[in-house]
């Protein structure tokens, strides 16, 4: 998957955690709030899924970035979907804990005001169709210790990722898996 946002284009994951790495040394020390969403969009026989990585720096301003993925199917059953959109925040999360780990706790040493936490932020709420899947869906997060928020405080799958699912290109129809 590739990421991008206003200012950067084609990113690598690397390029996505060396970003963060740089966001937290121009202030390491402060509190910081990392999060992760993904939601999805069929149109036709194609659904996009968009994972957005939010990094806040909290009440000094954010970095985030948006990677998205074609699939050559059409998803309808919710479950399914919902499930698909989670697997991904799930890997992203587990990917970013595995990369940002020595880093962070590196600050944590050096840092005394220094924090960070992860959390994955999931495109389901109490209303409407997908609160039969909340504990489904928040407990693949448990056990990496990660905090899975729903609507309406999971606003990066439900707001900032949302918006970018809705796009489908021609040209990334023709990459569609």
């Amino acid at each position: 998957m590739r990421f991008f946002n206003s200012m950067q284009k084609n990113m690598s994951f690397s390029d996505v955690v060396a970003s963060i790495k740089y966001f937290i040394k121009l202030n390491p020390d402060s509190r910081y709030q990392i999060a992760v969403g993904t939601d999805s969009q069929v149109k036709g026989r194609f659904t996009c899924f968009a994972t957005g990585i939010h990094i806040h720096r909290l009440g000094q301003g954010a970095w985030c970035c948006i990677g998205k993925m074609i699939e050559n199917k059409r998803y309808k059953n919710l479950r399914e979907k919902i499930a698909k959109e989670t697997a991904i925040t799930y890997e992203m999360v587990h990917m970013l804990n595995e990369q940002l780990m020595d880093a962070l706790c590196g600050f944590a040493v050096k840092y005394k005001n220094f924090d960070c936490k992860l959390e994955a932020h999931i495109d389901i709420g109490r209303i409407g169709e997908t609160r039969k899947l909340i504990r489904e869906m928040v407990s693949c997060f448990e056990g990496l210790g990660i905090d899975a928020k729903i609507k309406p405080d999971a606003f990066v799958a439900s707001s900032y990722a949302n918006r970018y699912s809705k796009k489908i290109s021609m040209d990334c129809k023709k990459k569609a898996i």
